[in-house]
């Protein structure tokens, strides 16, 4: 047998294999933390602790999961507004992508506001108060490695608010627009 029939009889084995392998995912399970900048307000908000339960399919190595924050407190001073405050509700987030040679994925995350206070005084906004469309945010990180974890990062636009009531459009006002950063770290739990 000749060295390229060789190579090509053990590569169509491999192959059989690996399909044959692949059976059901492989589910891992992350601790997560991280910031969020938001650019307009020049707001900074810590993220976690949370958890992202991630499925592998073996044979692709690509995955689907759940990256679930608890809501997060913000309080910015505003020029011409004053003292701004609300709890930021971000997810959980639904991603998926690959996990071949990396992490090359996206993570779509409703967003909720709520608690608003403007100098001290509540502002009610309501139970569905958030953005009109889910969060897109496309992460990348080239140290990622399964069953350990990496550094995902993304830069992303806010899009705008809706049903926040009286408040919607001092919400859009300070908050959507481009230039928007979210590091997550991810650690083996």
């Amino acid at each position: 047998m000749t060295a390229l029939a060789a190579a090509t009889a053990l590569s169509g084995i491999g192959f059989a294999g690996a399909a044959d392998a692949a059976g059901p995912p492989v589910y891992s399970k992350y601790a997560v933390g991280g910031t969020m900048h938001i650019a307009k307000p020049d707001a900074d908000l810590e993220l976690g602790p949370g958890q992202f339960d991630m499925y592998t399919l073996v044979g692709p190595y690509t995955f689907y999961g759940t990256i679930t924050l608890p809501p997060v407190e913000v309080t910015r001073s505003l020029p011409g507004v004053g003292t701004v405050s609300g709890t930021v509700t971000l997810g959980p987030g639904h991603a998926d992508g690959s996990v071949f040679g990396g992490f090359s994925g996206s993570a779509t995350w409703p967003v909720r506001l709520s608690d608003v206070r403007v100098n001290g005084r509540s502002y009610d906004v309501g139970p569905e108060c958030g953005t009109a469309e889910p969060l897109t945010t496309e992460l990348a990180s080239d140290d990622f490695v399964a069953g350990k974890g990496g550094r995902l990062e993304s830069t992303y636009p806010i899009g705008a608010f809706a049903n926040c009531g009286k408040a919607t459009s001092l919400i859009n006002a300070v908050v959507p627009g481009p230039g928007n950063t979210l590091t997550l770290d991810l650690t083996a739990a």
